[in-house]
């Protein structure tokens, strides 16, 4: 396995089960860097890779990770000596002057610290350009290599399951399938269906207790109405700054942030890929506190889940400064050691996609975030420019070009779990013979693409199972 910069797209290559003649899996890359899923060997892709004798690829998607197009050209020398690596990493095409070097203990790195993720920069930024890199990457590879003959598929989870599909939709003469996981097919400005499903989930835990959630958010989205109770609620929820006055977007921040805070309790529900939350942080222990009358009004319940957050993570009190947030989202630095990938997808969200994840509908338990606030934080991170009008047009634009929900093609495969909000704006029931969708009950966000476990459910093991013997049939054919 190895990793290899051409000259500024990041990709690792596995051919440890590649047999010659054999298929080709093209990873597509999302908004985060490609690592880690390069080095296990069971995450269920490998292993279809394993049953079929495949070279497997990863390209990473272009602002993400170390993929930068403007500005830098990486290109990485790697030498041992005395189990000490020492990284070289030159920077080509310098478009502005530097201002950092970094030298790092055992690893020397020459970051040349300048704004590269300008807005005029993340001009380049878009899935239409992600599908230009991955043609180009399967071309040129496929020619260094000699696999132009071979059949190659594209895989993908979440927005890189979005891309993955569009490969094969606009690139058949190029990728003989595609493999999605999670990925939203229909671009949407409003998606407030997202918080329908965290509803939903905690409806079936226990009926009581969205209705809960909801009474105190309403009453919090109330009091933060009225200036008097400013102090209250700042003690109350232990927030880091006072509340501002007659700031709508500095309370949507904090409804925002609120929202946030209950969802990860249903992390494990909805996501098995985010690692790391205490035990305490769960589905159970919100219902309980949020349906105990004991604790007082659900106001005062859900007081006690942010305690109990804020305790569980060693953290003082929550920040609701919605100013420092604009002004971190605004950061266009690009720093080799400590990249966030939130500016980027941001971005992405203002201009094609949308996907606010807003409170605008009745059936779900969360008050406080409209779409008006996604649209004015786009235009305080970006520009005058970046504000509503613009998110609808890249949106219908999207959708115009992808064709949305109204897939043409075939052999292509879609996946999703009924716990993952992410299916709303998926393919969940076929759409032909060749356009085949597999709905798992129960399941979250990519479920049926992460590393197999013995806690899998049996209908999980069913579908990796059912995903592959359509892969196998459609690459004999």
């Amino acid at each position: 396995m190895g990793s290899v910069f051409n000259p500024w797209k990041r990709y690792f290559l596995n051919d440890a089960f590649y047999k010659p003649g054999g298929p080709v899996f093209l990873i597509t890359s999302g908004e985060g860097a490609a690592t880690g899923i390069a080095a296990s060997r069971n995450i269920t892709w490998m292993t279809y890779a394993e049953r079929l004798g495949a070279l497997f690829l990863i390209l990473e998607h272009r602002f993400y990770g170390e993929s930068q197009p403007t500005g830098w050209t990486w290109y990485k020398y790697s030498t041992c000596f005395q189990n000490i690596h020492f990284y070289f990493i030159v920077k080509l095409m310098l478009s502005s002057i530097f201002s950092t070097l970094i030298i790092a203990t055992n690893s020397m790195y020459l970051s040349f610290n300048y704004r590269d993720l300008s807005t005029a920069s993340l001009h380049y930024l878009s899935s239409r350009q992600a599908l230009a890199d991955i043609v180009n990457f399967r071309t040129e590879i496929a020619r260094k290599l000699g696999l132009t003959e071979n059949k190659w598929v594209t895989f993908g989870g979440s927005y890189g399951g979005s891309l993955a599909v569009w490969s094969r939709i606009k690139h058949p003469n190029l990728f003989a399938a595609a493999v999605s996981s999670s990925a939203p097919i229909q671009a949407k400005l409003n998606f407030y269906e997202f918080n329908e499903v965290i509803g939903r989930i905690l409806s079936a835990h226990n009926s009581e207790c969205p209705k809960a959630v909801k009474e105190a958010f309403a009453i919090l989205v109330q009091m933060l109405k009225r200036r008097k109770y400013y102090s209250k609620v700042k003690k109350d929820f232990r927030l880091c700054e006072p509340i501002k006055i007659h700031s709508p977007r500095e309370t949507a921040f904090l409804m925002e942030n609120m929202i946030h805070l209950v969802q990860s309790f249903v992390h494990k529900q909805v996501n098995k890929v985010i690692k790391g939350e205490p035990e305490e942080i769960n589905i159970d222990t919100l219902c309980d506190n949020m349906t105990d009358a004991s604790l007082g009004s659900p106001y005062d319940r859900l007081t006690k889940i942010v305690h109990l957050f804020l305790k569980s993570k060693h953290k003082r009190c929550i920040s609701t400064n919605y100013s420092e947030e604009v002004e971190e989202l605004s950061n266009s630095s690009l720093d080799y050691l400590r990249m966030k990938y939130d500016r980027q997808w941001f971005y992405q969200c203002c201009t094609e996609f949308g996907f606010f994840k807003t409170t605008e509908s009745k059936n779900q338990p969360f008050s406080g975030t409209p779409l008006r606030f996604f649209f004015h934080t786009c235009s305080d991170v970006f520009g005058p420019k970046f504000g509503r009008d613009l998110a609808v047009w890249g949106v219908r634009n999207t959708n115009k070009y992808y064709g949305g929900f109204n897939v043409i093609g075939s052999k292509i495969i879609f996946s999703n779990g009924s716990n993952d909000p992410w299916h709303r704006l998926g393919i969940i029931k076929d759409i032909s013979k060749d356009l085949p969708a597999v709905f798992i009950k129960g399941e979250g966000h990519c479920a049926d693409a992460l590393e197999q476990d013995d806690t899998d459910s049996a209908e999980l093991i069913e579908v990796r199972e059912k995903i592959f013997q359509i892969l196998q049939k459609w690459l004999k054919q």
